[in-house]
């Protein structure tokens, strides 16, 4: 008993990743990476969720680009950050740095955008300038981190999810 404990226990505790990610997603859930026009304009989000490290994450400085049919609207920045000194108000580059550590799942910006056509694209995250995308830990002198970019946001990109099947495939379905 107290060994199966033991490795509920284990199993439960966070275990931090050793890679930090950043991806743009169209939800608060982190889970949506594309978006489709449904009319004249379409409005919808675009939220930038950051997975630090085991260092955790304590500022972030980046750039978004948009395809021709998309036009970037209003930026809301994460109310337990702050941008940080040198950018402007969270624009052009957007930035911030947090009040404390994060150690999991945070966003830092939400901005509102129009899609005003049916042509494929993406918003990507990437680069404030001719440097790396930038994002500093909470190590002792807040020292860089490479970031991972695991998700753009899809415009207008329908895929067909109907494969062709193999016989075998479509036979055992039904075994």
């Amino acid at each position: 008993m107290a060994c199966a404990f033991f490795v509920v226990a284990v199993a439960g505790a966070d275990l931090q990743a050793s890679t930090a990610y950043v991806g743009l997603f169209a939800d608060e859930a982190h889970s949506v990476t594309s978006v489709f026009n449904m009319g004249a304009i379409t409005e919808f989000d675009v939220w930038v969720w950051w997975l630090p490290s085991e260092h955790g994450l304590h500022s972030t400085i980046f750039r978004l680009t948009y395809p021709p049919n998309v036009t970037p609207g209003t930026i809301t920045l994460n109310p337990n950050s702050q941008p940080l000194i040198g950018c402007n108000d969270g624009y052009e580059p957007m930035c911030a740095t947090f009040v404390s550590c994060q150690l999991g799942w945070v966003w830092t910006h939400r901005q509102r955008c129009y899609l005003t056509g049916y042509k494929p694209g993406d918003i990507k995250i990437g680069p404030p300038g001719v440097n790396t995308l930038e994002a500093w830990n909470c190590e002792p002198g807040y020292p860089a981190e490479p970031m991972i970019v695991i998700s753009r946001l899809y415009v207008n990109w329908w895929w067909d999810e109907a494969e062709p099947q193999s016989w075998g495939a479509i036979k055992s379905l039904y075994r």
